[in-house]
């Protein structure tokens, strides 16, 4: 990935790096200072809010997804990404490959977007072809 490129963060590093999880801040740390566009999907927002509504910190967990996704770049689930979404499900579930509804949709968005997916569950998304992916680990 070349500076001033743009990237998609996965729902797995936005909560690492709210956790402060020190290899992923670096990482993102690195992308900032090279330029790096750095944004996400409307499924990762949901995610995100989602565990901060059924975590025991719900107000300051609600208060660092907003700031965090003020920061970022949010990419929409477009009738492009829509399509994309379901081609690719219905090629794995031919290969017999299980990935969930929301990943699939995430993977397309990026696809559709033409953007390198960042996420520490990179087996998974792997398995959407033609998805660059990678991890800040």
């Amino acid at each position: 990935m070349e500076a001033g490129g743009s990237i998609c963060l996965d729902t797995s590093i936005l909560i690492d790096n709210l956790r402060g999880k020190k290899g992923t801040v670096d990482f993102l740390r690195k992308l900032e200072d090279a330029g790096t566009g750095l944004s996400t999907t409307a499924v990762n927002s949901f995610e995100l809010f989602y565990g901060a509504y059924k975590s025991e910190k719900r107000v300051n967990n609600l208060a660092a997804a907003k700031t965090l996704l003020s920061r970022l770049m949010l990419l929409d689930l477009t009738v492009e990404a829509s399509d994309e979404a379901a081609r690719i499900l219905s090629l794995l579930e031919e290969k017999g490959y299980v990935i969930g509804f929301r990943d699939v949709l995430i993977a397309a968005i990026a696809l559709t977007n033409d953007m390198t997916l960042v996420t520490n569950d990179v087996d998974h998304f792997r398995r959407v072809p033609g998805l660059e992916v990678l991890t800040a680990q």
